[in-house]
């Protein structure tokens, strides 16, 4: 049951990223391609519909490693503690900046949301990928206590990683934009990542961080699934073609396979990582014997059924809304926030 709610966990994550990354590009992209308040009116509104269900996602992520690994979820966000809360200031600031955009009708106010609102998305990918980095390179671990403080958590692989989901959120948010409102405003924000060189920067950011995190001995593809089954090693090589994709759809401006292949890009990553790390839900980067597996970390047998009844339950609920909410309000926006009947 424990090997379940590990790759469960690992779901939640893929879940939550996939959504997050094109919610929190569409939005960063408000301020650099929208010409007046009428064409970030469609953002706002393409957007806004959905960010409240991608957070589901992130709780219960966090609430899930608190129930069924008490020990892993106290080491990693006793380390993780500054940066934890800076996602979570930066949610709020995203979620207040989008539902108080027009409450005032004042240039200085909606100017300031609108930089809060932007800022606020670009920070919120940076951490998530720095934040996931450090759970695929592994912690400064040495079985009883970390080694060093919680600013070695920035380093080559977990900054380029952290750039790597923000390149990708402009690239999938440009393309959730491109087939989510109507006139040219799509076909601006695919010029706009195009021209800016961002398409580019997806495969060389994963790259870089899928070398930094085989430049240990506690490499992850030293770990034990991708050891035994050498097969896995499709996941990085797929992840890195679905960057050379996004290249490719990007020239050519075709914004579904931009929208597909930036996300099958940055999920292939996610579960490069946590297959990658397994069995150790604590990885160390100094020692695999450092690190805290699965068997040390789980609750008992107990909790582990009540935690899997919890999940069979509300997992197809939450999966059934978010389904019906993209299919509901999944028609175009027009100008100045109209919805196509």
């Amino acid at each position: 049951m424990s090997n379940i709610l590990f790759f469960l966990l690992m779901f939640t994550w893929l879940v939550y990223v996939v959504q997050e990354t094109f919610i929190s590009g569409s939005s960063a992209l408000n301020t650099v391609i929208s010409k007046d308040e009428g064409e970030r009116k469609q953002i706002q509104v393409a957007t806004g519909l959905h960010w409240d269900g991608v957070e589901v996602w992130l709780i219960v992520a966090m609430a899930l490693t608190f129930a069924a690994f008490p020990t892993a979820f106290g080491t990693i966000f006793e380390f993780l503690y500054v940066p934890i809360f800076l996602l979570l200031y930066t949610l709020i600031t995203r979620g207040i900046a989008i539902e108080v955009l027009y409450k005032l009708d004042n240039e200085k106010w909606v100017k300031a949301m609108k930089h809060a609102w932007s800022i606020s998305s670009i920070l919120i990918l940076f951490i998530v990928g720095i934040y996931l980095a450090n759970i695929f390179v592994g912690f400064p671990y040495d079985g009883s206590s970390m080694t060093s403080s919680f600013l070695s958590i920035l380093n080559v692989t977990t900054i380029s990683a952290g750039l790597f989901f923000v390149a990708s959120g402009f690239v999938a948010g440009a393309a959730w934009i491109s087939f989510t409102t109507s006139g040219q405003f799509g076909d601006k924000a695919l010029h706009f990542i195009k021209k800016t060189g961002v398409i580019y920067s997806v495969p060389v950011f994963l790259m870089i961080t899928l070398m930094g995190l085989n430049n240990l001995d506690t490499s992850i593809f030293a770990g034990t699934l991708f050891t035994d089954y050498p097969v896995l090693f499709v996941l990085p090589a797929f992840g890195f073609l679905s960057g050379v994709g996004v290249i490719v759809a990007g020239i050519f401006k075709q914004g579904k396979l931009l929208f597909l292949f930036s996300l099958l890009g940055i999920g292939l990553f996610v579960v490069t990582g946590f297959v990658g790390t397994f069995p150790y839900v604590v990885p160390s980067s100094i020692a695999f014997v450092n690190g805290i597996d699965i068997v040390q970390a789980t609750v008992g047998v107990n909790s582990l059924r009540v935690i899997l009844i919890t999940i069979s339950v509300f997992y197809p609920i939450v999966i059934g809304y978010q389904t019906w909410k993209y299919i509901t309000f999944g028609k175009k926006v027009h100008y100045n926030d109209e919805l196509e009947v």
